[in-house]
């Protein structure tokens, strides 16, 4: 995983996800919660919980459809209710979307280059 390019593994339920913070998991979520992206933090924000993990869930699906597999998730509420159901994989989600949607991430990955 090159958490520098937005990927990351995540366990939950005791099944291992690997997922892809792009730009287009971010049209995938702006897509199904029908948002633009100029709303995107104040969807975040308003409702973390329900934010992080769609955005997680979307990005899960991104990286299947780059690598042409199968993301074998269940729907978003069961994956929700199985992520939060464990406090260190919300965190870690949380620290996931936030490093990569940080505007000084950019900058941080050029300074270890």
């Amino acid at each position: 995983m090159n958490e520098f390019r937005g990927e990351f593994e995540v366990e939950i339920a005791g099944k291992k996800y690997q997922g892809k913070l792009s730009m287009n998991a971010l049209r995938l979520l702006c897509k199904y919660e029908n948002i633009d992206l100029d709303s995107l933090h104040e969807y975040l924000t308003k409702d973390p919980m329900t934010g992080v993990c769609t955005l997680t869930y979307h990005a899960i699906k991104n990286k299947a459809l780059l690598s042409g597999t199968d993301s074998n998730l269940p729907t978003l509420e069961v994956f929700m209710a199985q992520a939060l159901d464990e406090p260190k994989v919300f965190a870690q989600m949380s620290q996931t979307v936030m490093e990569n949607l940080s505007p000084n991430s950019e900058d941080e990955e050029s300074k270890k280059a």
